[in-house]
């Protein structure tokens, strides 16, 4: 196993060690997200898909102090191809009330594409190992929220040039 994907191995062991001791338990349904990408597309007449529909679910689980999630769902990656994503996230709480807001790290696994589909097909999927930073907030009454994140731009590998983002993925919660 290489040291990214021992190393997811070990923060889901993590989160399901966390999320033992049991606090309050809610279902959020993942929404659609919007992207903002900080570069254009290498390749002329291309465009970022910003809108990124899809649906997921989220199990998150509040403790006085930590909030622990699991995810998985499918949406439109900014190569305007659907996709796949599962994983978790631990992290800690910064609001507590009618507005809570949570500070997280996101090991996930994305199973899409990392080009633009061409004259001799559509792109292959591909498994990504990541680990991102998540803001989550939500209005407690409403069920309403989101979880934030920024991804860093690069070259992450042979075939994978990444655009950097900041994306938005809203969430609600289920009664």
């Amino acid at each position: 196993m290489s040291g990214l994907v021992r190393f997811l191995v070990a923060c889901a062991l993590a989160l399901v060690a966390v999320e033992a001791v049991a606090g309050e338990q809610s279902w959020e349904l993942h929404l659609p997200g919007y992207s903002h990408h900080f570069s254009s597309p290498q390749q002329p007449g291309r465009h970022w898909a910003d809108l990124h529909d899809g649906l997921g679910l989220q199990r998150t689980t509040r403790n006085d102090d930590t909030v622990v999630r699991f995810t998985a769902g499918f949406m439109r990656d900014s190569f305007d191809n659907q996709g796949l994503y599962a994983g978790g996230a631990i992290g800690v709480r910064l609001l507590r009330g009618d507005v809570e807001v949570d500070v997280s790290a996101a090991p996930m696994l994305l199973y899409r594409t990392t080009r633009f589909d061409d004259a001799h097909g559509p792109a292959p999927l591909k498994l990504i190992p990541v680990v991102m930073p998540l803001l989550s907030f939500e209005h407690r009454a409403s069920g309403i929220g989101a979880n934030l994140t920024v991804l860093p731009g690069g070259n992450f590998g042979k075939d994978l040039q990444f655009p950097g983002l900041v994306f938005i993925q809203l969430t609600y919660r289920l009664r």
